[in-house]
């Protein structure tokens, strides 16, 4: 074996275990609001959403709203790792994840990618 064959052999094996090591595809960043209970506890809600399924970074884009005794509105971003499908598919599902953790009344999804987001013209509500 001459020695540019090693090299290209040497190359082709580090290339190949690499590729093994990356995601196949990449993690999709939503924003979304949530409509809690007017006593919810935020960090207890955010460490939830953290431990669900695909479910990879969660923080908070702006500080809690409370309104009064009524409602507590809470915008957070999502990255995850959509499981196929369309992204409405995906979309839903993480937001029907993340709407049945307790004292989330509804969540709207904002932008998907950094980029506004309507399904039929309408935002999606959950």
């Amino acid at each position: 074996m001459s020695e540019d064959n090693l090299i290209k052999s040497i190359v082709d094996i580090v290339l190949n275990e690499q590729a093994d090591l990356r995601l196949r595809q990449d993690l999709v960043n939503i924003t979304c609001r949530l409509t809690m209970v007017s006593d919810a506890h935020v960090p207890d809600t955010l460490t939830r959403i953290r431990v669900l399924p695909t479910v990879a970074v969660v923080g908070q884009n702006e500080p809690v709203t409370r309104a009064g005794d009524r409602n507590t509105l809470l915008e957070i971003y999502v990255k995850f790792l959509p499981r196929g499908g369309s992204d409405y598919k995906n979309l839903s599902a993480i937001g029907k994840l993340i709407k049945g953790l307790p004292g989330v009344k509804i969540v709207t999804i904002l932008t998907l990618n950094n980029k506004k987001v309507l399904y039929k013209g309408k935002p999606i509500v959950i």
